[in-house]
């Protein structure tokens, strides 16, 4: 079990991945999840420096290092529950538990022998031992986030339509369970962080998820995610085996098969989902084979007849503003080619040309 560490080390990966590719759009939920993606990063690495750590001087400035990406994550959490459920990134409620987090960690990097009195060595690695007042303080950040995310998503002001609730609601609780089984090794428990694991592999499928609407070709950066996280489940299934079987003549050659089963079948699981061709669930089709458009430009094309704002559409398609604004321009030219307007007039005549369309289809 020694090599638990690259369990931890791809999931960083694959979140990096995740952050590379998301970096470069500009809608302010694009911002918060680059926050998001590179604070688990952050996270995953510090597990798995923590736990190929050789000595505990070494293990605490790891834990140190851990600590202020693993309080960053629940303003985060809060954050984007904020913007699925029609309130302000930055409500009264983000703005406490940020603000709480944060003296949190002051704590616990300025005094860690107040948090921790000492660390273990498992098979997996080495792990630091809370004190009563380190379970309380780090476990009651994540309390009061996961309770006022919950209380956000069950009463929201206005549901994000883009986001299927239930699908969230229960990707959100899996989330807050595999963090906080983090804590088990941290009170003695011969038990591996299953965090990494957790934490990338939504983070994959909710990057996934967040492009099911885009015609554009798959990212590499996404090809290159799923690969890593499909290597950790993989090893971490493979780990779990191993620990669990008797021993026997073959058990490292059937280990070894099991690992790399997981990994492909995982593998073709997010592969299949990217590749899915999901539609927009618009009610209407529009008659406009003869411009010459793509499918991503026919998608905003039934977008903006549908009545929805520049800045849903980027969020929908994923995609940043300056590449909206070249596929804007470039529907302008094929449906609107004799207009020498501004961009704001085309988009009033674009906007009033496939109200039309959707009338003669009605």
């Amino acid at each position: 079990m020694s090599v638990f560490f690259l369990v931890p080390l791809f999931a960083s990966l694959a979140n990096i991945s995740c952050f590379i590719e998301n970096i470069t759009r500009d809608h302010r939920f694009h911002r918060l999840l680059s926050v998001f993606y590179f604070t688990i990063g952050v996270q995953n690495a510090a597990t798995a420096a923590l736990c190929f750590a050789p000595d505990e001087t070494t293990g605490l400035a790891f834990w140190i290092f851990q600590c202020h990406s693993f309080f960053l994550l629940a303003p985060v959490l809060v954050a984007i529950c904020s913007f699925c459920t029609g309130r302000k990134l930055m409500n009264q409620g983000t703005v406490g538990i940020a603000i709480y987090a944060l003296v949190v960690d002051l704590i616990c990097s300025s005094i860690p022998k107040t948090v921790v009195y000492g660390f273990a060595k498992f098979p997996f690695g080495m792990a630091p031992l809370l004190t009563d007042v380190g379970g309380i303080l780090g476990g009651s950040v994540h309390f009061f986030a996961i309770s006022l995310s919950l209380y956000f998503v069950l009463i929201p002001l206005e549901w994000n339509v883009f986001f299927e609730r239930r699908t969230f609601i229960i990707a959100l609780c899996v989330w807050w369970i595999g963090l906080f089984s983090n804590f088990l090794p941290m009170y003695g428990f011969n038990f591996p962080p299953l965090h990494p694991v957790v934490d990338a592999t939504l983070s994959v499928l909710f990057s996934i998820y967040l492009n099911r609407f885009n015609a554009s070709k798959p990212s590499i950066y996404g090809f290159i995610a799923s690969i890593l996280i499909s290597l950790a489940v993989g090893l971490l299934i493979g780990i779990l085996v191993l620990g669990i079987l008797p021993k026997f003549s073959y058990k490292e050659y059937m280990i070894s098969i099991v690992t790399t089963l997981t990994s492909l079948v995982f593998f073709s699981y997010l592969l299949k989902t990217t590749l899915k061709d999901n539609k927009p669930n618009l009610n209407f089709s529009l008659p406009l084979e003869s411009y010459g458009l793509s499918k991503q430009e026919l998608r905003i094309c039934e977008l903006i007849a549908e009545g929805h704002s520049r800045s849903f559409i980027r969020l929908i398609l994923n995609v940043s503003d300056g590449t909206l604004r070249n596929l804007l321009k470039n529907i302008y030219g094929k449906v609107l080619p004799e207009s020498n307007s501004t961009s704001k007039d085309q988009l009033q005549r674009l906007t009033v040309f496939l109200s039309k369309q959707k009338i003669n289809v009605s």
